[in-house]
């Protein structure tokens, strides 16, 4: 049996090296510190607090921790029936214990939600331009 498991050691890492084992990834979306994808380990489950600190975590300062989603597809994109979607409130940091349970699937999407603040300000800073540029051309 060694000798076999050697030997299928030795066809994985060369596979893997000539990219022919591809790994199933989880994409971080919205306020995360790196927008970005989470390969999920082949011989383990990973669950939704390693793809996030893996991910450089929750944007600080615009981030809204209360407002986490995992979304999920259909297993059969032929059978396509909506989205599921969880919603992890961790204002509390307690929840965060739910987090470190929730086992990601391959082409689960992580969002995180952006502060009202933050929204705020972005609708702000993009009207502000555009709002001296028009006053200037009326002026001229």
């Amino acid at each position: 049996m060694p000798g076999r498991q050697n030997d299928q050691r030795e066809n994985f890492l060369k596979a893997q090296s000539l990219g022919a084992n591809r790994p199933d990834y989880v994409y971080l979306s919205g306020e995360v510190g790196v927008q970005s994808r989470f390969a999920l380990p082949f011989a383990e489950q990973a669950v939704l607090a390693d793809a996030l600190f893996e991910g450089g975590g929750i944007a600080p300062g615009t981030g809204d921790v209360s407002q986490i989603y995992v979304l999920r597809g259909p297993t059969k994109t032929q059978e396509f029936r909506g989205v599921t979607a969880w919603h992890l409130n961790a204002l509390n940091a307690v929840n965060f214990v739910v987090a470190a349970e929730f086992q990601l699937r391959p082409k689960d999407i992580i969002f995180v939600a952006e502060q009202p603040i933050t929204r705020w300000d972005r609708a702000v800073s993009q009207a502000i331009p555009n709002f001296y540029g028009a006053t200037s051309t009326v002026g001229n």
